[in-house]
């Protein structure tokens, strides 16, 4: 004589089933939701450094001052093709491990640009602490002494050293935070200040390359 079947087991597997599937929905939620925080959080440090980094595209400001050497300098409009823009303290280490690159820079300068390039050292400092800077490290190019951090903020150069080279459009065109201590960075830099062509040079450029053959 056979045995009934297992009531309860039988019936419990639909249970278990059920069960299990409900297990593995909860865990691709946890999944989803642990993404969709990351991924939250990369966009909150991207908006984070968007409004407080510099960044290539960036539109700066005009900012009217006045160098050592007593000339009328106008930050973020360059009076050639494009303007490099050094923010610096005169106690930071960064900084002055920076110098040499930053010499080597300033004499390739004109050679890399076709003479429409400047550079502008702006220390965050008084006017007799660029001065004994300058006079300490042999820096030659044109230095503004401006202690006002709203420049700083205006420019996203919150944090020293940093580097910008801004063309002639008031954009962006490279930017370094950090130290300039490599040859890569000062290729970098030389790259930046090449001059761009003219607009109907490229225009012509493109169009020629849109002629069917």
């Amino acid at each position: 004589m056979s045995s009934p079947p297992d009531i309860e087991t039988s019936a419990s597997r639909p249970g278990q089933r059920l069960l299990w599937a409900a297990l593995i929905v909860a865990t691709a939620l946890v999944v989803a939701l642990g993404w969709q925080v990351g991924r939250l959080r990369t966009d909150q440090q991207w908006l984070v450094d968007r409004v407080t980094q510099p960044y290539v595209g960036m539109y700066v400001p005009r900012v009217a001052l006045q160098s050592l050497d007593g000339r009328a300098r106008e930050l973020g409009q360059p009076p050639g093709d494009s303007q490099v823009v050094f923010f610096f303290t005169t106690t930071c280490p960064h900084c002055r491990a920076s110098l040499p690159q930053l010499k080597l820079a300033a004499a390739q300068l004109q050679a890399a640009s076709g003479g429409g390039a400047e550079l502008i050292g702006v220390a965050f400092a008084s006017t007799g602490q660029t001065r004994r800077y300058a006079d300490e490290h042999g820096l030659d190019f044109p230095l503004i002494a401006h202690d006002d951090r709203r420049t700083s903020a205006l420019f996203r150069a919150r944090k020293v050293p940093s580097l910008l080279v801004i063309g002639r459009d008031g954009r962006v065109r490279y930017q370094h935070v950090g130290a300039i201590n490599s040859k890569q960075t000062l290729q970098e830099l030389l790259r930046a200040v090449r001059p761009s062509p003219p607009r109907a040079a490229v225009q012509t450029a493109v169009a020629a390359s849109a002629v069917p053959r």
